[in-house]
């Protein structure tokens, strides 16, 4: 049994990956519907064109490393660790396989040739080429989310940087350059940035820099050791593994390094994450120490919202370095959006900023698989479980809170919706909500601290104090406020609104314009008259990650159509057929796969 370590690096962490071969309604937990009027139920409604949800198995093969046969070869395995195909058959080891964003290709490392070289091989195996011929060792390759690059780890005379190089293994640029070791390089979607493991801050961190090597950042910051990223394929998430705990756990943090959250608690030491293309499950190796070095590692799945794992390829052999097979090739003509996990786990990603919680995940699944075969029910409660989402308390007091706040700050555009940006949106939504699941114990006060802590930082910013003059007086200031808003407000809400200056003569007071800017944006008024209008602009923002305005549109027009046809439904959005056609829209779903 072989077991794998790096003798270069200076940290336990770093040790784990290899160098040197040694010896071979209301509902519970997740929000409350209460928002939802009552069209948000409409069975019966025949919409067509209902996607394929029959094939629930959207994901590709896993790829690892094992020692069964005797040496370290590449194995392909179907999710379930079942069908298992031996890819390489080297006398010397091959480890470390990463997939190709097409899913055809494969790139791994060998000492086939005496030292550890990157090599690429088709997905049968076929055509192994060798990429690197340097006399250091090459580890780690990771393959661009645009296939372009392939960034790797070289140990040069005791000292590992960070290297990219073309898809043909030219053009080899070091990008960390420095005495630490960097290590573990791990691509962002849109193939911009890497997160990379670091000792420089003199234990293992996590790190984000750009895709040419600058402006690297220290995102874990932790006193132990970080190790291991992988960056979710949704671009919303940053797995990794940690011993803060004692041994490696797994972690899960947003790309800040914000919102650092423990996955396992195994007496195993559980490394190398890699992402489903679904970014619904992580798939990682989970082993122990013997003789201080890391062996006998079982490949193990798991949700990455529940505790519940499953471990798909386990024995006596040691397997390691998992990849999974992007979804290109898995599934030719099924979009990953089919799928009804994905397809709710979604929505809680870009309608409320956060990880489902199990509860909630498995009532809104449900309501959508609770439909069999049914093509038309599928749809309506496709329909329906996502208008849900922005009907919801918890985005009615999140997101939308955000909405009113611009509207009643800057009032309108001519013809176009509130002056707010998507990019503006996501920030203040993630500010205001974070924390905030409708429905656990304590999420009115996280909800109270996060509004307190916004409008306050709202009202310092240079935009909004550019508009408002602190020589304005109090009832100048409200009145602006309310004049934005569109809101002729009683005698009592203006009055109430002013009295929060006391009888100050101005409105310099900071916490006291942030006190009255909060009473106009929640004005009960307004939230009625905005409803349509948030609800339009919020399918740009939620399903296309976009401004009405961008391309491919380039002006409002699409937003006036369905502003248009959802005021002439009422606000019926099943009738006006609205979140309908952004669900099916070709621009949605090729965001998941053509």
């Amino acid at each position: 049994m072989g077991s794998l370590m790096r003798t270069t690096t200076r940290h336990f962490s770093l040790l784990l990956t290899m160098t040197i071969l040694m010896a071979g309604g209301n509902v519970p937990g997740y929000f409350s519907t209460q928002a939802a009027p009552t069209n948000l139920s409409a069975a019966g409604q025949d919409q067509g064109n209902t996607p394929d949800t029959s094939q629930r198995g959207v994901n590709g093969k896993l790829v690892f490393a094992s020692d069964a046969s005797g040496n370290y070869d590449i194995y392909l395995a179907n999710t379930e660790g079942k069908n298992q195909l031996q890819l390489t058959t080297s006398a010397a080891d091959d480890v470390d396989p990463s997939w190709s964003p097409d899913g055809a290709r494969i790139a791994f490392i060998s000492r086939r040739d005496g030292n550890f070289e990157i090599y690429v091989m088709n997905a049968d195996g076929s055509n192994q080429t060798r990429l690197t011929n340097t006399a250091a060792d090459e580890f780690d390759p990771a393959w661009s989310p645009s296939g372009a690059k392939i960034a790797f780890s070289r140990d040069s005379q005791n000292d590992l940087d960070v290297f990219s190089m073309d898809a043909n293994g030219s053009n080899q640029t070091n990008l960390t350059n420095n005495t630490a070791d960097d290590a573990f390089p791990s691509w962002s979607p849109d193939s911009t940035k890497l997160a990379f493991t670091s000792d420089r801050s003199g234990n293992a961190d996590i790190f984000v820099m750009n895709a040419n090597g600058s402006s690297p950042m220290n995102i874990s910051n932790n006193s132990a050791n970080d190790d291991f990223p992988a960056w979710a394929p949704n671009g919303r998430s940053i797995a990794f593994s940690s011993d803060r705990f004692g041994n490696f756990d797994l972690f899960l943090m947003s790309i800040d390094g914000s919102g650092q959250t423990r996955l396992t608690t195994s007496v195993k030491e559980e490394t190398f994450p890699a992402w489903s293309p679904d970014s619904a499950r992580l798939v990682y190796a989970a082993g122990t120490l013997v003789g201080g070095l890391l062996d006998v590692n079982d490949i193990v799945v798991m949700p990455v919202n529940a505790s519940v794992k499953s471990t798909v390829i386990n024995g006596s052999a040691d397997e390691i370095f998992p990849d999974w097979q992007p979804l290109g090739s898995a599934a030719p003509g099924v979009n990953a959006i089919d799928d009804p996990n994905l397809f709710v786990r979604q929505h809680y990603l870009d309608f409320l900023n956060r990880e489902p919680d199990a509860e909630g995940l498995a009532f809104w699944t449900n309501q959508i698989t609770s439909c069999g075969s049914d093509a038309k029910c599928i749809e309506i409660r496709r329909i329906n479980v996502s208008a849900a989402f922005f009907l919801s308390i918890e985005f009615q007091e999140t997101g939308y809170v955000v909405y009113r706040t611009y509207k009643s700050s800057y009032g309108n555009l001519p013809g176009a919706p509130v002056p707010l940006t998507f990019s503006e949106f996501i920030s203040d939504s993630q500010q205001i909500g974070r924390g905030v699941i409708v429905g656990q114990s304590g999420w009115e006060q996280v909800l109270e601290n996060n509004k307190l802590a916004f409008f306050a930082d709202f009202v310092t910013r240079s935009r909004f104090t550019t508009a408002y003059a602190t020589t304005l007086t109090p009832a100048q200031f409200v009145d602006a406020l309310y004049l934005n808003a569109g809101v002729t407000p009683s005698a009592s809400e203006r009055t109430a609104a002013i009295n929060e200056f006391g009888s100050a003569p101005n409105t310099s007071d900071t916490a006291a314009r942030a006190r009255a800017l909060r009473r106009v944006a929640q004005n009960s008024i307004l939230a009625q008259q905005e409803f349509n209008k948030a609800f339009v602009l919020m399918e740009y923002f939620g399903y296309l990650r976009r401004n009405p305005n961008d391309a491919p549109d380039n002006n409002f027009a699409g937003y006036n159509f369905w502003l248009t046809k959802l005021n002439q439904f009422n606000g019926n959005f099943v009738n006006a057929e609205m979140v309908k056609a952004f669900i099916i829209s070709g621009e949605y779903r090729q965001r998941f796969g053509q």
